[in-house]
């Protein structure tokens, strides 16, 4: 049965990539061919799973990249399918028939819950996590559930690499009796804080009274402690001379460029460095792999856009969000400099793909965004009535903000903004980017 189900797979896939169609189908049949399969892979001694809210795409594309240039053959779901049958269509497409993965390296990116289905029949051996922040709320809860659901379904004795400026990772990683424990992080006396900045209060995941900061990075990610004896842990790496404006830092003296000036870069970077150094591969090597990163389509992409580019960021929670605000910040500041105005795309859905619960964007650091320098903001999708609302009550004038009644208008706004011959910026969410990519693209025919 398990030969029958591999050779109709990869036949299935074969069709599939003729089509160009979704890469989670081939795993889909398999698992209704075959429920058990996930549990008959003979995989790789060195397997890794990356999870967390953000950043497991980019960290995980990465950490592929680095094993390969030290001559390793990786088994890795590049595509990004998360789920249980994507996973499973990335181990079908690098095994035999007899289910054994012809890789010397295992590193797949995992969804957060997914991971409680799929860890029940393949051991893990390595865990990463980079962070838990809001996301998803009618699907996950709120983080701090999600936080105690993966305590109690987690595998016990892994080892586990850990962001040791997130409280909420600290924690859950306390819970779960781990072989090991790496933290990793950023240097103490690392300040960019905008006093702009709309910080939420943190609660200790162990007492619920509210958390301290010394040091507050970005959303919950900081240098934290609490009265209950509960604070930030001793890290194994740390990111440190961090640089955002000349786009380097360093660990344990190597120097790291950085492709884009973005705090949640260097935490993706510093990812990647602590568990390849963990791995015993060379720092040059590592260096040097990381400073030929290519952009992912919708994550801090850059694309043709008149005689000036288009930015696009993929945003789906608070923290990314703010990340991405800021970012638009300093460009509206060094417009000052250049005397050039920017334009401005929101587009956001609320589709079941997207999470269907919009509170979170009440947390957006909209008031970043009030600037002579910005021309216009105009918005799409679903949301924009309520993103509407958020950017008056942020203090930007009704008269810069346009609507887009219809989705069929989308690719006209486009248009428009790349025939105003202005900088383009577009932060859209998952049922928007392709819509927005799409429009970009085709305004520049």
């Amino acid at each position: 049965m398990t030969k029958l189900v591999y050779y109709i797979t990869s036949l299935i896939g074969k069709l599939q990539k003729l089509k160009g169609g979704g890469t989670s189908f081939p795993g889909k049949v398999a698992l209704r061919l075959k429920p058990d399969i996930l549990g008959e892979f003979e995989i790789p001694e060195r397997r890794v799973f990356i999870s967390g809210t953000n950043g497991k795409t980019s960290t995980a594309n990465d950490l592929a990249n680095v094993f390969r240039r030290a001559g390793n053959s990786v088994c890795h779901n590049a595509a990004g399918a998360n789920l249980k049958q994507g996973i499973v269509s990335s181990l079908l497409q690098s095994s035999n028939s007899e289910l054994r993965i012809k890789s010397d390296v295992l590193i797949i990116e995992i969804d957060e819950l997914t991971m409680l289905n799929v860890f029940s029949e393949l051991n893990p051996q390595h865990l990463i996590l980079t962070n838990l922040f809001t996301d998803q709320i009618d699907r996950f809860g709120d983080k701090w559930q999600l936080a105690k659901t993966l305590s109690v379904g987690l595998p016990r004795g892994l080892t586990l690499y850990i962001n040791g400026d997130d409280p909420l990772l600290v924690w859950l990683a306390q819970q779960i009796s781990p072989k090991k424990i790496v933290y990793y992080g950023l240097t103490a006396d690392y300040l960019d804080t905008d006093a702009k900045v709309k910080f939420q209060p943190e609660k200790c995941p162990c007492c619920n009274s509210e958390l301290n900061y010394e040091q507050r990075y970005y959303d919950s990610l900081g240098k934290f402690s609490c009265e209950c004896g509960f604070k930030s842990p001793n890290l194994d790496y740390i990111a440190e001379n961090i640089d955002l404006l000349g786009q380097e830092f360093s660990v344990k003296n190597q120097i790291y460029h950085m492709a884009y000036p973005q705090l949640y870069l260097t935490y993706n970077m510093l990812t990647v460095i602590t568990y390849a150094q963990e791995a015993n591969l060379s720092a040059d090597l590592i260096a040097e792999t990381l400073s030929d990163q290519r952009e992912t389509a919708g994550r801090f992409e850059f694309l043709d856009f008149n005689q000036h580019q288009a930015w696009l960021n993929l945003v789906k929670n608070p923290a990314g969000i703010n990340q991405s605000l800021t970012y638009i910040e300093q460009q509206l500041n060094s417009a000052t400099e250049n005397k050039q105005q920017i334009n401005l795309l929101l587009a956001f859905n609320n589709m079941f793909a997207d999470g269907l619960d919009s509170s979170w964007l009440e947390q957006a650091n909209f008031e970043l965004l009030q600037s002579e320098n910005l021309a216009a903001i105009y918005l799409a999708g679903s949301l924009q009535d309520t993103i509407s609302e958020l950017l008056k009550k942020s203090g930007i004038p009704e008269t810069k903000i346009h609507l887009t009644p219809e989705q069929e208008q989308l690719v006209q706004v486009i248009s428009e903004m790349q025939q105003s011959n202005l900088p383009g910026y577009f932060l859209a969410n998952f049922t928007m980017l392709e819509p927005v990519r799409t429009g970009i693209i085709k305004s520049n025919k």
